[in-house]
């Protein structure tokens, strides 16, 4: 039975991976979360679940992280919000103490297999995707990244922390283009082709997913977007988001 942890799982991305994780009775859970009442309100089935353990608590608490994190073979690392603000630095936050939890588990357990992380990042963090954008495209990673600087500085905080890891730790970044509530409609893996317009949460936790459960080193140290294999409705709460970023 395979174990993953979540990081994260009152977000929509957090709820999706858990949801589908959950889907198979082979599936063992792990899941962190700040409220345990806010994840069982939005997950109201999950007392039902036998193979989901919670561990609800403080972020920067070492042993509660720890305790979630040991013996899974992945951890999704899915914090963050769609907000920007000054001094943000919940995903690095999120990075350290993953980090701190592993190290701790390493301490007493030497022979411990590490398990992948998977970052939730963004498209526009990924230099390899940048090259092939057009002229709007461009322009719109630029507007992006204008109107929720804070939260991309955070990212990127948090992205150079974890490869600071590379001697013993097994990361990939995830690098999907914007995120909208749509239904599942498939998707695709890719390391070149730049990620355009939404993807709906399913395709991207399924994306994620599909990451965490490779056996070989194909997707280390990568970046990897999560294409929709048909294109995902727009979101409209992106101009207001946008509105918020630039006045912060």
């Amino acid at each position: 039975m395979p174990t993953y942890a979540i990081i994260g799982a009152t977000g929509s991305t957090g709820q999706q991976i858990l949801s589908q994780l959950l889907q198979s009775p082979d599936n063992k859970v792990k899941v962190y979360c700040r409220s345990k009442a806010k994840l069982e309100k939005l997950s109201p089935k999950l007392a039902a679940h036998q193979n989901v353990d919670v561990y609800p608590g403080a972020l920067n608490d070492v042993q509660l992280i720890a305790d979630c994190t040991a013996n899974s073979k992945a951890i999704f690392l899915v914090i963050g919000a769609n907000v920007s603000y000054p001094g943000m630095r919940m995903i690095q936050d999120g990075a350290h103490s993953v980090v701190a939890a592993l190290s701790t588990i390493l301490a007493k357990h030497p022979n411990a297999k590490m398990p992948r992380i998977l970052l939730l990042s963004s498209a526009s963090m990924n230099p390899r995707f940048q090259p092939d954008q057009g002229r709007v495209v461009a322009a719109m990673t630029g507007l992006v990244k204008t109107a929720l600087f804070y939260a991309y500085e955070d990212l990127g905080h948090a992205e150079d922390f974890l490869r600071l890891q590379k001697g013993w730790l097994n990361v990939t970044f995830i690098h999907p283009g914007g995120l909208v509530e749509d239904e599942a409609k498939g998707h695709t893996l890719t390391l070149d082709k730049p990620p355009e317009g939404f993807i709906g949460y399913p395709d991207l936790a399924a994306g994620m997913i599909e990451v965490a459960e490779w056996e070989d080193e194909r997707y280390a140290w990568e970046g990897v977007g999560v294409l929709p294999k048909s294109s995902a409705r727009f979101n409209p709460e992106v101009p207001l988001i946008f509105g918020r970023g630039l006045l912060a």
